[in-house]
């Protein structure tokens, strides 16, 4: 499995302050098979994390032009590669979204709609969904 060395996550907000998180896959060598987690991904080469959150957003969701992304933060996860701890750059993103009638999921198995205050370590996530989950709810507050 290649892991990326910095990647987006993106949680959505409805309006009434539910937060939309994506049902990954489960398919052998992806992250978090089966699991809640964020929308998102790798960083590519020459884009900066807005640019690759756009993109991810839009392959995932075919969401284009009807939300308002925000930068929460970055956080550092360590992830492990080869056997070996590889610090991976997590950035965070929070898209206003004013319902969800126009997510057309492309990744994932689905997506869920949770209420903001939902303890992200009682769902089956991965720790890195939890990591951002928990910086979301404090962004929020």
């Amino acid at each position: 499995m290649n892991i990326p060395n910095s990647i987006v996550r993106i949680f959505l907000i409805l309006p009434n302050g539910q937060i939309v998180a994506q049902l990954r896959d489960n398919i052998p060598g992806i992250a978090s098979q089966g699991m809640l987690s964020t929308f998102g991904g790798g960083v590519d080469i020459g884009e900066d994390p807005m640019q690759a959150a756009v993109r991810e957003l839009e392959e995932e969701t075919c969401l284009k032009t009807n939300y308002e992304m925000e930068f929460i933060t970055t956080f550092i996860h360590q992830k492990t590669r080869n056997n070996q701890a590889v610090l991976q750059d997590n950035h965070l993103f929070l898209a206003r979204i004013s319902n969800i009638d126009g997510i057309e999921i492309k990744e994932g198995v689905g997506f869920v709609v949770l209420r903001k205050d939902v303890d992200f370590e009682k769902v089956n996530a991965g720790e890195g969904a939890q990591m951002a989950w928990k910086l979301l709810q404090q962004y929020l507050k």
